[in-house]
């Protein structure tokens, strides 16, 4: 039995497939005017095992990126979070993306899924109890995602939030992926040791290629890609098929302020990563300033909104 619970939009031109099963993924995204498969997909009744569970549909990151050694501090308390990529020593992404989440209610064109823990069921080694609740909206716009975090703990809760959202290359039946160019306004570039993708701390001058995401004049499919960024408020990604006209559109909350954006090299997907803090953000140096490392008081409730359509 599929583990997939499939909303429609009212008007019938857009489709997604949910699962609930592995961490509330958004695992497909159609539009049916258009031909439009936009996110790369798998069928969980084939599927046994992953080959990389990130690069499929739209996975949640909790805490996102690397941890070095998994350790950091927070307002004087020491956080421990388990080493999970042995061959850099780092915790990395968590694993909320793997996790079953509570199907909470389901109807054609929305499904709210819900992730408790607990003092006596903690996730992994993170010392707070909360919620977390993703919601989908399917409408004649598009998809609407809202991630809702709840702090039930009594000491403010540092959060950071991203997902690991991965594109089909080429999206439109029958496409090319030469003909799919991507527009992506960014601010700063950070660079990164590629040995181990730990943060250097410095940033990357390399004004020509940004005004070329800026412009819409990049063809991800011609190189390899693996670089982080700071957003704009207000940015959002368009991947536009240059033959037919059709540009799927993919923004976020002003929450989010980074960009992570990686095809390693590969032709038939693109990852685009909406991020809430930079890249190792509980160890940065004093020189980046705010980082954002969202703080969740006790008792109260922060939402993450993203959304999906296609334009023409």
């Amino acid at each position: 039995m599929s583990s997939l619970i499939t909303l429609h939009s009212s008007d019938g031109a857009y489709e997604a497939k949910i699962q609930p099963s592995r961490g509330a993924n958004c695992l497909a995204f159609y539009h049916h005017p258009s031909k439009i498969s936009a996110l790369r997909t798998y069928d969980p009744d084939k599927t046994i095992e992953l080959d990389n569970p990130f690069l499929y549909g739209t996975p949640l990151l909790f805490p996102p990126n690397r941890i070095k050694g998994g350790k950091f501090t927070y307002e004087g308390r020491e956080y421990s979070l388990p080493i999970n990529e042995e061959s850099t020593g780092c915790f990395l992404h968590g694993t909320l993306h793997e996790t079953p989440f509570e199907v909470v209610e389901v109807t054609e064109s929305t499904i709210l899924c819900r992730y408790t823990a607990t003092d006596n069921s903690p996730y992994l080694t993170y010392p707070h109890a909360f919620t977390l609740t993703v919601k989908y909206d399917l409408c004649e716009k598009g998809l609407k995602q809202t991630v809702s975090i709840t702090n039930n703990s009594d000491k403010k809760m540092p959060v950071g939030l991203a997902f690991h959202t991965t594109f089909q290359m080429p999206f439109i039946e029958g496409g090319d992926v030469k003909n799919i160019k991507m527009t992506l306004p960014v601010g700063e570039e950070y660079d990164r040791d590629m040995s181990d993708f730990s943060m250097t701390w410095e940033t990357v001058d390399d004004k020509d290629f940004h005004q070329r995401l800026a412009n819409g004049d990049v063809v991800p499919a011609e190189q390899f890609i693996s670089r982080h960024f700071s957003r704009p408020v207000g940015a959002a990604l368009r991947l536009t098929d240059t033959a037919s006209g059709y540009s799927v559109v993919y923004d976020a909350d002003d929450s989010f302020k980074y960009w992570m954006v990686y095809n390693g090299g590969n032709e038939d997907f693109l990852c685009v990563e909406p991020q809430t803090w930079i890249n190792s953000a509980p160890q940065a140096p004093a020189k980046m300033g705010d980082v954002n490392i969202i703080g969740i008081e006790a008792g109260e409730t922060r939402e993450f909104v993203t959304t999906l359509h296609i334009e023409k």
